[in-house]
């Protein structure tokens, strides 16, 4: 788990943190697809204005799952909107549920929350 602050540049760190755990686990399938996930977890944190840390996990709870997690200080719940054809931002959550097959979600907590998204590591 990394703590990192609420800055664009913390998703790099994000992406290094979620590809070594991979790399490591012998997934090297799943790097691509976890890194936009991660990446766009971060963004959406960042966005949200807190003033603290935001935290950033990988877990790999089964076999055939993947769970990457980012907490932060928001009780705001990310949802999934239709931006139209001419959007330029407002596709990264459906992005995400394509990626997981629909297996994300937030929880809230005390101080703010954990948006986790499953990928299936078969």
């Amino acid at each position: 788990m990394l703590r990192l602050p609420y800055r664009p540049e913390s998703a790099a760190a994000a992406r290094s943190l979620v590809r070594a755990k991979l790399i490591e686990w012998g997934l090297p399938g799943l790097v691509d697809d976890a890194l936009l996930i991660v990446s766009e977890l971060t963004a959406n944190a960042v966005r949200t204005g807190c003033q603290t840390y935001m935290i950033v996990g990988i877990r790999h709870p089964t076999t055939g799952t993947v769970r990457l997690l980012v907490s932060d200080g928001s009780a705001s719940v990310p949802v999934r909107i239709d931006a139209g054809p001419d959007a330029v931002s407002g596709r990264g959550l459906d992005l995400v549920h394509h990626l997981t097959n629909g297996r994300w979600g937030t929880q809230l907590w005390r101080r703010g929350k954990v948006v986790h998204a499953d990928l299936p590591a078969c």
